[in-house]
């Protein structure tokens, strides 16, 4: 028997549980960037409050703090002083009110704060000029928005604005993220070579670049054009140099040209699996060595592009403590598919809205070398012998649209 088939091969539900318990084992580590370019890094640690928020009962407008049942009292109040936000709050005097800025803190004897516009000024001395509030209006309380040891952020959170300005908020200059994992794509084959007889542009190479940066990785890309095992092996190993994961297109298959299996085994390699039920691509085939792991593409764009997004992405995006799917999408189908007994059929659908919502249609394919179905395709189906779709029924899929 020829030891690359696919005698073996697993479906796709243990494809990708192999995939995660992979992923469970393997970290990468943390290093710490500035606050300000924390965008798109994850965060690899719970970040705690280092102090409450507000971290002192403040003013929440302009206007004049007072002691509530000083002003019921004598209906008007002598202003004496001034605070703004930074100062010293001292303390007030007893029948006093003082004019008090957004972010000032409340000084002692006072408990109620009046927006400037709704007060009469009279000869230095103030009145409510509209109904006065209850006693503790408009004062934000120590801690009211956390407190200190709160967690603000969770480890595998992927930060962005938001958590800019909170981190910024409690003084922190720099945070502990996830180092971007380190992807090397290699593409291979002699079709690559820009003197081939039947040269082909490389769009594989580009296609998952761009698609894995998305993950948050650090992606390079190299090309094999050959189909000489030495010159392909010498191309693959200076590709894995350095890298935590290496992604290959192309030679994977069982065809004369197909090397990249043996390749990867003579160096060492172990197979996790070789094959998976899968239409396109069934070939694709995962190992480890020495800590990285290495994701074996097919060569057909179509179907590189579906292992990528169905194993590839949420690899990294486990290893970077974000066990979460891409985006799911549900919508009533205008056809009907069925797939045959152990195979996961993934099938690309454009949406439209309808009177109840989506409705997706399925978007014309020449098979697994298509590259234009997926710039029409909006979402992905995958249908299973016992998930089969059905025209006027709803179907579920993975969404390729971030606004989806």
């Amino acid at each position: 028997m020829n030891t690359n088939s696919f005698a073996r091969q697993v479906d796709y539900a243990t494809a990708l549980r192999l995939v995660r318990d992979r992923a469970a084992r393997v970290m990468p580590p943390a290093t710490r960037v500035p606050v300000a370019q924390a965008t798109g890094r994850v965060a690899a640690t719970d970040i705690m409050a280092r102090t409450c928020r507000p971290p002192a009962d403040i003013s929440a407008m302009d206007g004049y703090a007072f002691a509530h049942d000083a002003m019921v009292a004598q209906g008007r109040l002598p202003v004496a002083g001034r605070t703004v936000a930074g100062d010293v709050a001292i303390p007030l005097a007893p029948g006093h009110a003082r004019t008090i800025l957004t972010g000032a803190r409340i000084p002692a004897g006072a408990d109620c704060v009046m927006a400037a516009e709704r007060m009469a000024v009279v000869d230095g001395t103030v009145a409510p000029a509209t109904p006065l509030p209850a006693c503790g209006a408009n004062i934000r309380r120590q801690g009211e928005e956390f407190a200190s040891g709160m967690r603000l952020v969770a480890a595998g959170q992927r930060l962005d604005w938001r958590h800019v300005a909170l981190l910024s908020s409690q003084g922190m200059r720099d945070v502990a993220v996830i180092r971007r994992p380190r992807v090397s794509v290699l593409s291979n084959g002699a079709e690559l070579a820009a003197d081939a007889p039947g040269a082909c542009p490389d769009s594989n190479a580009p296609m998952l670049a761009s698609m894995l940066t998305g993950t948050g990785a650090r992606v390079t890309t190299h090309a094999a054009p050959t189909d000489n095992v030495a010159r392909q092996a010498a191309c693959l190993h200076a590709a894995r140099r350095g890298a935590d994961v290496m992604v290959t297109t192309g030679g994977i298959s069982v065809g004369d040209t197909d090397h990249m299996l043996d390749i990867l085994r003579d160096a060492g390699a172990r197979v996790i699996f070789r094959g998976v039920a899968i239409r396109p691509g069934r070939p694709l085939t995962v190992l480890e060595h020495g800590g990285q792991t290495i994701f074996c593409l097919p060569g057909n764009p179509g179907a590189a592009a579906i292992c990528a997004l169905m194993f590839v992405w949420p690899y990294l995006r486990a290893i970077m403590g974000q066990d979460m799917p891409r985006p799911g999408m549900c919508a009533t189908a205008d056809f009907t598919a069925d797939a045959p007994p152990g195979v996961t059929v993934f099938i690309p659908v454009s949406l439209h809205p309808g009177p109840q919502g989506w409705q997706c249609r399925r978007v014309p394919t020449v098979g697994a070398s298509d590259i234009i179905a997926f710039s029409r395709a909006d979402a992905l189906l995958a249908v299973t012998q016992d998930s089969p779709v059905r025209a006027g029924h709803l179907a579920w899929g993975m969404s390729l649209r971030a606004d989806i």
